[in-house]
């Protein structure tokens, strides 16, 4: 699965032309990050003419916590790849002002050309980033109060449950939906409900990965285990 991921992603950096990514954090994600900074090593990619979007991070957080996810992003991709610092942008948690920071992300990410491609995990709620159950779709990036299962899917990441942060900054459904592609990536056996969800066809703002129904160009990357038997190799 890690390997068909980084495969997609070097497709869309073959040409060598300006591609803008939105990348996502957590396990599942790891293995195609460790793929793609091998072969960015070999010289067989290169991220040089990329941009680079993180899709959310915790408020509150230092970009130089080990758990924040501008932390994240370094160790597991950006620190061993090719792509020049200027073209890197990275959410943080710790700005004075989460509102001009959302306004400066949603600049860059315009000046971009918008995402090209964005990669996604699936939380076990449905949310995609930290678009959770109940949030409006129409929202570019934006400050959100995290469910209650996603602090809790969180909790082994930190000491205890007081310190998992209560809030994050998201790249917002709007802008996933803009996406000229969506690559959604479901592993782990919590996720069973919000992909079946997504794979019964209708939107519900329950499960917010639904809102990538209708989407024209949306692939999902799934553990076979996952997916029922009329749906696998579809």
């Amino acid at each position: 699965m890690a390997e068909l991921a980084a495969d997609y992603v070097c497709a869309s950096l073959a040409d060598g032309s300006a591609t803008s990514l939105a990348l996502p954090t957590g396990d599942t994600p790891i293995g195609m990050y460790k793929h793609l900074v091998e072969r960015c090593r070999r010289g067989e990619i290169s991220f040089s003419n990329a941009e680079l979007f993180n899709l959310d991070e915790y408020t509150g957080m230092s970009p130089n916590n080990p758990r924040s996810y501008h932390a994240f992003m370094r160790r597991h991709l950006i620190d061993h790849i090719d792509v020049p610092a200027e073209q890197v942008h990275l959410l943080r948690g710790n700005v004075a002002d989460p509102a001009e920071q959302c306004r400066d992300f949603d600049r860059a990410i315009a000046a971009a050309g918008g995402i090209d491609l964005a990669i996604l995990g699936l939380g076990a709620n449905g949310h995609i980033a930290f678009n959770e159950p109940g949030v409006s779709w129409e929202l570019d990036t934006h400050v959100v109060t995290l469910d209650e299962k996603t602090r809790h899917a969180h909790r082994p990441n930190f000491p205890d449950e007081a310190s998992v942060p209560s809030t994050g900054v998201t790249m917002g459904v709007n802008t996933l939906r803009s996406a000229r592609k969506v690559l959604l990536l479901c592993a782990g056996e919590s996720k069973r409900e919000a992909l079946a969800a997504l794979l019964a066809g209708r939107e519900d703002r329950a499960w917010p990965v639904t809102s990538l129904l209708g989407h024209t160009d949306l692939s999902i990357l799934a553990e076979a285990a996952l997916m029922p038997a009329s749906k696998q190799f579809a």
